[in-house]
């Protein structure tokens, strides 16, 4: 009888341990998934927030160009600009909601200074003073430039992202030097 009870006993603790090993696994398999899914709705609001960004600081650009406060290409009608910066800068909000609810401590600081760095090149374009000049442009666009750094630094740093990154200030060229054609470049 105590062989069959032995028995008996072993087979219970094999269908326990079983049974808690399975569970743990399949906890495990769920939490990375859960985690996956995370990581891709981060870099989606990460990503939707810097594109929104962009296309805010470009318009900005370009009427910047209008008022005379930069030379890049194709300046923008000021009446048509403002209301398509109006409409970037509501995108921008709704993206950076995103990163509000999904973004790491870092990423969201470095997003509201990002914000703040885009609101001053806004400013210039929007309720430019007589006393601003081409210099302040470039240099609250520089300074936005080194902000953008700092915040895709932080979002790389929550998505894990471990490949190097060159920020703006170690590019090999001097600010404002464009490169040299390639032969046979017309």
């Amino acid at each position: 009888m105590s062989g069959q009870l032995f028995t008996l006993l072993g087979v219970l603790a094999g269908a326990v341990a079983s049974y808690v090993g399975a569970t743990l696994m399949e906890s495990a398999r769920w939490r990375r998934r859960l985690e996956t899914r995370w990581d891709e709705r981060r870099l989606e609001a990460y990503l939707g927030f810097a594109n929104a960004i962009k296309r805010f600081t470009s318009i900005a650009g370009r009427l910047a160009a209008a008022r005379g406060l930069s030379t890049l290409p194709q300046p923008l009608d000021l009446d048509a600009g403002l209301a398509l910066l109006a409409t970037a800068e509501e995108d921008r909000g709704h993206a950076f909601e995103a990163v509000l609810l999904l973004g790491d401590a870092d990423a969201i600081t470095a997003a509201r200074a990002l914000q703040r760095h885009a609101w001053t090149l806004e400013r210039l374009v929007r309720t430019p003073s007589p006393a601003d000049t081409p210099a302040d442009w470039t240099r609250a666009f520089l300074a936005f430039q080194d902000q953008r750094d700092v915040f895709y630094l932080a979002a790389r740093h929550d998505l894990g992202v471990t490949s190097a990154f060159r920020l703006r200030s170690e590019d090999p060229l001097p600010q404002n030097e464009a490169p040299a054609p390639s032969p046979g470049y017309q």
